[in-house]
């Protein structure tokens, strides 16, 4: 029997959505809600047998199982809260909400009420950073020793650095905390002199610490991790082998390093590429998030992570210079 499903919300990222709920077999889609009369034009496309409404009460009408929000997020907290109290289960989209208190109150809500609660950390159902998890919990690194990330955007959204850290900034750290579990030591954010740019600079309980540059009006699109342990070092691209993790020993990383990114590269040569079996990561994440519904299961991104992302999102937003209100930066 399939999931019936309500998604909020079918802007850019929500007919994306749509688009994988509807390819699943899973789920039946049986509302699209949106406050815009051309999006909901397009979802006809995608979900021909879905109501078309303006609320979320229009679409809980439509007796769903479970609720998919992907507006603006400055909602996303009093959406899911309510869709929860409903009875529905629920997918938030990333970050969970703007505050830690309003974060902690749905993860509370959703574990009180018995109802599936999930994150959409997107990143976490990549399947070459599901492998890449998997190699570090494996100890096939050695002991983690740092982890630098670079997610810059070239969509230009607006919003400055603030935009920046909520809008990309939740896909590292879920990433993170699955990497390394322990809690955080010290954790900064640093603007560029432009302003643009903002890097996050972490230090765990552990030991592992972190750097994740974030920018969303860049000149070119980047998506790279890189992984350091006392054994090996892991590289992933996304934008240019989504498919893929090189792996390096890590004297001669140490080394490469020291004379350049493209040395390190090159070294991949020398050293071994593991292929990692391609599927898409949102269809991945929807396919996960229906079997949860179905089977009463607890997801891997529970909208505990999702708190606890924002969390640290608040945390170091407070160590940055005061720039426009968040609201409107992750709107």
């Amino acid at each position: 029997m399939s999931v019936r499903v309500a998604l909020l919300g079918c802007g850019r990222w929500g007919e994306k959505l749509l688009r994988a709920l509807s390819e699943n077999a899973r789920a039946r889609v049986v509302a699209v809600a949106d406050v815009d009369r051309g999006r909901l034009a397009r979802a006809r496309a995608l979900a021909p047998r879905a109501r078309l409404v303006r609320t979320l009460d229009e679409a809980l009408a439509a007796r769903v199982d479970a609720v998919v929000v992907a507006t603006p997020a400055a909602s996303h907290a009093e959406l899911a809260l309510r869709a929860l109290e409903a009875g529905a289960d629920v997918f938030v989209e990333k970050p969970l909400a703007l505050s830690a208190a309003q974060a902690d109150r749905c993860a509370a809500r959703a574990a009180a009420l018995g109802r599936v609660g999930m994150v959409g950390h997107l990143l976490r159902y990549h399947p070459s950073v599901v492998h890449l998890v998997a190699l570090a919990r494996e100890r096939r690194l050695g002991d983690l020793v740092s982890f630098t990330a670079a997610r810059l955007s070239t969509g230009g959204a607006g919003g400055g650095a603030r935009s920046a850290l909520w809008t990309l900034g939740p896909h590292d750290l879920s990433v993170l905390s699955a990497l390394d579990p322990s809690p955080l030591v010290e954790a900064r954010a640093h603007l560029s002199p432009g302003g643009e740019h903002v890097t996050l600079s972490a230090r765990l309980e552990s030991g592992l610490t972190a750097q994740i540059e974030l920018c969303s009006s860049s000149p070119t699109k980047e998506r790279r991790l890189r992984l350091a342990g006392s054994a090996r070092v892991a590289l992933f691209d996304d934008v240019r082998a989504p498919d893929r993790l090189a792996l390096l020993d890590a004297r001669g990383a140490a080394a490469g390093a020291l004379l350049g990114e493209r040395a390190e590269l090159a070294r991949v040569v020398e050293e071994r590429e593991v292929a990692v079996p391609w599927r898409e990561p949102l269809s991945v994440e929807i396919e996960h998030f229906l079997r949860c519904v179905e089977d009463r299961a607890p997801p891997l991104t529970p909208l505990d992570e999702g708190a606890a992302v924002v969390r640290v999102l608040e945390r170091v937003e407070a160590t940055l210079a005061p720039v426009e209100a968040r609201a409107a930066a992750a709107g």
